[in-house]
């Protein structure tokens, strides 16, 4: 979006103007102090629709009757102007083509026109800059907020109080939900994203919110659901197997049910036909006698467990016996004497040490035995219970080849296929008319569906690839930054270069990583001349990064004020102590100014614009050819906007 100030202007009740010519690349408006130019960006902010109004009280407002702000958007010039704030404030709007000249603009064009509100104007001033993004909430349950004008101008303007501030980077940042809005909008400005983001993220935690609801429905429905596949399955079945045709029993519930209300029709082709029931009959005892064989493998089992845990009980009982007999025999002493010859009996002492061998084999034994016959106990719980489902489901496929056999196969009142037909399809309808209550609820299907909108969404806002495009604007702004850094006036304790930004983070920080060790952020660094140029370097990035952006909304101006006041602070550069270094910081800092709108030119084929009031005049600097081109307005020798 090509997009400058053409020029600001200002009108007094009688209609006389006061008016600054702007146009694309640099322009300077150098004068003395109190000249009125730093009051340039207060008009500019309040013509871009701020709620309040900060131009300065003195003379100008006491001249002003009317701001005028001239922007060549795209294709059209826009003329934004405002009352002055006593005045109500009201603002008023017009479109003219890309070669209309401000200066041709008197008093009298706003006569017939109808004032508007700031925010009416503000809305469409966004939409002459394709700022369309109208709800950027990621829930519906959340409150809806506009990407706005306000916040771009965040990016725009470097007041005179922000740009020598170690504690500031940007306009307005001390409030924390402005500070927030701009930070979270920059996507936005940067065209990353658009409308259609925001709205699939609402769509998608909306899905995301129904499908939690489903599963919770789901779960409920669980045991309904169950019963009625169980039931409604084997009933379809059959009316499928009479009338010859096949019958997939793995499909939902939901495509069950809807099966069961819209059944084919029996036709006289298939009166004859009985090889499908006949074949379903056969693979239901197949079926039964795979259940059998089951069941009798279980019984095997718990059979074996139960002779195995006997004979453990058995043998844990004898050595119980053993253990009860062994306390009788309780060893007392370690040393015999023959009550005859008065000798030591060695003989009972190593049968003694036997015995207690052989009664510590006996306990652990014992524990052994008794640890393996506890687990049997669960083992032949959990096989008994394996069992019971197995003669659970036999029951069922037993009932299912009775009905087969009562009903379709020999059934004495059906006696012709129509009638085992018209029965079968009757024991369906009866099912359904169940379902049909209420009674079983099933969302499967309505589960499948959320899901597969859900993938599909998914896959679409990852397409926008947005934490891969932050990131590659991170490197852009913190590696073209140090680029433009070393032409700047830094200390030297800072050199090495490596200053970072911290976008992808949300901090929106500046820093130097010093000696690869730590961070040293801009309000830890000292000197008002490193503050100042991580100021200009970073927002001169800024300007080249929106302006190489094709989707940027954003205005590609950039104001700076009074960013020479760190070395001349009395802001008067004739009459305060100039010393060659201040001189050499200020020609390096135009200079990069100069040659960074150039390279921006280059390398995008747009040149932005770079509005700079200042009070040096150039004269003493070594850039000072290149300085006198881009003076717009010289306000000296009591020169000055008013």
């Amino acid at each position: 979006m090509k997009s400058y100030v053409k020029a600001i202007i200002i009108f007094n009740e009688n209609g006389e103007k006061r008016i600054v010519p702007l146009k694309q690349g640099v322009n300077i408006i150098t004068g003395e102090s109190k000249t009125g130019k730093s009051a340039l960006v207060e008009i500019m902010d309040y013509c871009l629709c701020s709620t309040r109004c900060t131009i300065p009280k003195g003379k100008i407002t006491e001249f002003s009757f009317l701001y005028v702000l001239v922007m060549a958007i795209s294709k059209h010039t826009y003329v934004i102007a405002r009352q002055n704030w006593e005045n109500g404030g009201k603002m008023y709007l017009s479109k003219e083509s890309i070669n209309f000249e401000p200066e041709t603009i008197e008093i009298g064009y706003f006569a017939e026109m109808n004032p508007l509100s700031h925010k009416d104007v503000k809305y469409e001033i966004e939409c002459a800059l394709g700022l369309f993004v109208t709800n950027m909430a990621t829930d519906g349950e959340m409150q809806s907020k506009r990407a706005s004008l306000r916040n771009m101008v965040s990016y725009l303007f470097q007041h005179q109080n922000l740009m020598a501030s170690k504690f500031a980077l940007f306009y307005r940042f001390s409030d924390y939900y402005k500070r927030k809005d701009v930070i979270d909008q920059f996507p936005v400005f940067a065209g990353m994203i658009s409308q259609e983001y925001y709205s699939d993220l609402i769509q998608l935690n909306s899905l995301k919110a129904q499908l939690k609801q489903k599963y919770k429905k789901q779960k409920a429905n669980e045991k309904s659901t169950i019963y009625i596949k169980e039931n409604l399955s084997p009933l379809l079945a059959n009316y499928f197997a009479l009338i010859e045709q096949d019958f997939d029993s793995n499909i939902s519930v939901q495509k069950m049910l809807r099966l069961a209300t819209n059944l084919p029709e029996f036709d006289d082709s298939q009166l004859f036909g009985e090889s499908k029931i006949a074949a379903r009959y056969s693979a239901l005892n197949e079926e039964l006698d795979e259940l059998r064989d089951k069941e009798r493998e279980v019984l095997l089992k718990i059979k074996n467990i139960d002779k195995a845990s006997n004979t453990g009980n058995a043998f844990s009982e004898m050595l119980n016996e053993l253990k009860q007999q062994t306390r009788v025999a309780e060893i007392e002493t370690t040393e015999y004497v023959c009550p005859l010859c008065g000798h030591d009996c060695k003989e009972i002492a190593e049968k003694d040490s036997e015995l207690i061998e052989a009664t510590e084999w006996l306990d652990n034994e014992l524990k052994i035995t008794e640890k393996y016959t506890a687990d049997f106990s669960e083992d032949v719980r959990k096989l008994k219970e394996i069992q019971s489902q197995i003669d659970a489901k036999i029951r069922e496929v037993w009932k299912q080849i009775r009905t087969i056999e009562e009903k379709f196969i020999s059934s004495k009142t059906l006696a012709s296929k129509r009638e085992k037909v018209n029965y079968a399809k009757a024991n369906i309808s009866l099912f359904v008319e169940m379902s049909d209550s209420g009674i079983f609820e099933t969302v499967d299907e309505d589960i499948e569906d959320l899901k597969e909108k859900i993938e599909r969404l998914e896959k679409k806002i990852k397409g926008f690839d947005v934490d891969t495009k932050m990131s590659k604007a991170k490197s852009f702004l913190s590696e073209n930054m140090n680029h433009l850094a070393i032409t700047l006036d830094f200390e030297e304790e800072y050199r090495p270069i490596n200053l970072n930004f911290g976008l992808t983070d949300g901090s929106f920080d500046i820093y130097q990583h010093q000696n690869n060790r730590e961070n040293i952020y801009l309000y830890e660094m000292g000197s008002g001349a490193n503050w100042v140029s991580c100021h200009i370097a970073l927002f001169l990035r800024f300007l080249h990064f929106f302006a190489k952006q094709k989707n940027s909304p954003m205005p590609l101006t950039m104001f700076f004020d009074q960013p020479s006041q760190v070395y001349f602070p009395q802001g008067d550069s004739d009459n305060d102590k100039i010393t060659q270094a201040d001189l050499m910081a200020v020609n390096k800092m135009y200079k990069t100014i100069f040659d960074e709108i150039k390279a921006i030119s280059k390398d995008t084929g747009i040149l932005p614009q770079i509005i700079i009031v200042d009070h040096v005049d150039g004269e003493n600097l070594e850039c000072k050819e290149e300085f006198k081109r881009y003076v717009r307005c010289n306000w000296r020798d009591d020169k000055g906007l008013i």
